[in-house]
C-alpha cells in the first residue's frame, strides 16, 4: 500500500464504515465494536443448542469416538501443545535479543512455528466439521457479516431484511463472502500498524493518550479497528519517544521496530559492557550490520571475517572495539 492508500485507510477508520460497489450501486460495510460481538455470542448460543436438539455432536464427543479408531489421539493434543509452547517461547525470549543479524533467525523460526502450528491444527479442525461448535459457528459467522451491510452510510437500512438474507442465492452469498474476506485483509493488523507509522499520520500522535480527542467518542463505543489502531499509536508513539537512536532503515518496518523496543533493555546493556574497555565479552556471530547498530565503528578497512579467523572464529568485545576504533 502506497501513502493515498492509508490515508484512505485513515478516513475509513474514522467514518467507521467502509463503501463498496456492486455492479454501479454503492453499498457501506459497517466497522463491528464490542456489542457487536456481544450479539454474536448470543447468536452462536442460540444455534449450538439447536444443533445439539437435531442431535450433532459436540467436538468432545467426535474425539472420544476418533480416539476410539486410533484416528486422533492424546499424543495429537500433546504435540500441538508442545507446538504451542515452542513458539510462545521463541516470542518471549526476543525480548532478550539485541543483534538483528540473530533476529532475523528467530523471526524465521517464528514463521515456521507458526506454519507447522496452523498444519496441526487445520488438521484437527477438520475432523470436527459437522461438530454442533461448527454448525454455531458458521451461522454466527453468516449473522455477523449480514448485519454488516449496509444500503447507506448512515448505517440505518440494513442491505438484506432476514428473509431476504435466507433466501439470497448461494452464487450472491459467495460474492459477499468475497467482499467481507477482501474488507478484513484490508483491516488486518499489519496495515494497521504500518498506517500508526507513516509520515502524514505522525501528526495524531499527541492526541492518541485521550479517545475523546482523537476520535470524538468513548473507548467503549470505539469499533475494533479504530481500537487497534488507537493500541499501535500509543505503542509506536512511546517507541519513537523513548529512543533517539533508531536506525533510519526500520523507521517505516513496524515489525523491526517493535523487535528493536522489545530488545532495547539487552542492546543498552551489551552497550554498558563495550563502554568497558576492560570488558572481555564474546559476540559469537555479530556481523558489520550488527555492529553498526550497537554504535561501533566498523569504518576500518580490517575485515572482521578475516580478523575473526586469526581469532579462532570469533571476536572478543575488546577486540570489536580495537577494530572499530573504539
Amino acid at each position: 500500500m502506497d501513502s493515498k492508500e492509508y490515508r484512505r485507510l485513515f478516513k475509513e477508520i474514522v467514518d467507521g464504515f467502509s463503501a463498496y460497489y456492486v455492479g454501479e450501486e454503492k453499498r457501506y460495510i459497517k466497522h463491528q465494536c464490542i456489542s457487536d460481538l456481544v450479539d454474536f455470542d448470543q447468536v452462536y448460543q442460540m444455534h449450538f443448542d439447536r444443533a445439539r436438539s437435531r442431535g450433532l455432536p459436540t467436538e468432545e464427543e467426535i474425539f472420544a469416538d476418533l480416539e476410539k479408531e486410533g484416528v486422533w489421539l492424546k499424543s495429537d493434543d500433546a504435540e500441538i501443545e508442545t507446538q504451542k509452547f515452542f513458539l510462545q517461547s521463541l516470542i518471549k525470549n526476543k525480548k532478550n535479543i539485541y543483534l538483528k543479524s540473530a533476529l532475523q533467525r528467530v523471526n524465521e523460526q517464528i514463521k515456521e512455528a507458526e506454519e507447522k502450528l496452523n498444519g496441526l491444527t487445520s488438521q484437527k479442525e477438520d475432523l470436527i466439521s459437522n461438530s454442533s461448535e461448527r454448525y454455531a459457528t458458521n451461522r454466527a459467522n453468516d449473522f455477523y457479516m449480514f448485519n454488516s451491510f449496509y444500503k447507506t452510510q448512515d448505517l440505518d437500512e440494513p442491505l438484506y431484511t432476514q428473509e431476504e438474507f435466507e433466501d439470497t442465492s448461494t452464487k450472491e452469498v459467495t460474492a459477499l463472502v468475497r467482499i467481507y474476506n477482501s474488507f478484513h485483509h484490508k483491516f488486518s493488523e499489519k496495515n494497521i500498524q504500518h498506517l500508526a507509522i507513516q509520515d502524514f499520520y505522525k501528526i495524531y500522535y499527541s492526541f492518541s493518550e485521550s479517545t475523546m480527542d482523537f476520535f470524538g467518542i468513548p473507548v467503549v463505543k470505539l469499533n475494533n479497528f479504530q481500537l487497534n489502531l488507537l493500541i499501535y499509536t500509543r505503542i509506536f508513539k512511546n517507541i519513537f519517544e523513548m529512543n533517539d537512536d533508531i536506525p533510519d532503515k526500520i523507521k517505516k518496518d513496524p515489525e523491526a521496530l517493535l523487535d528493536y523496543a522489545n530488545s532495547s533493555e539487552a542492546r543498552e546493556e551489551v552497550k554498558s559492557k563495550m563502554s568497558d574497555s576492560s570488558s572481555a565479552s564474546t559476540i559469537v556471530g555479530a556481523t558489520k550490520e550488527d555492529l553498526e547498530e550497537l554504535g561501533m565503528n566498523t569504518s576500518s578497512g580490517t575485515s572482521l571475517h578475516e580478523a575473526a579467523k586469526k581469532k579462532g572464529g570469533s571476536l572478543s568485545m575488546k577486540d570489536l572495539m580495537d577494530i572499530g576504533g573504539v
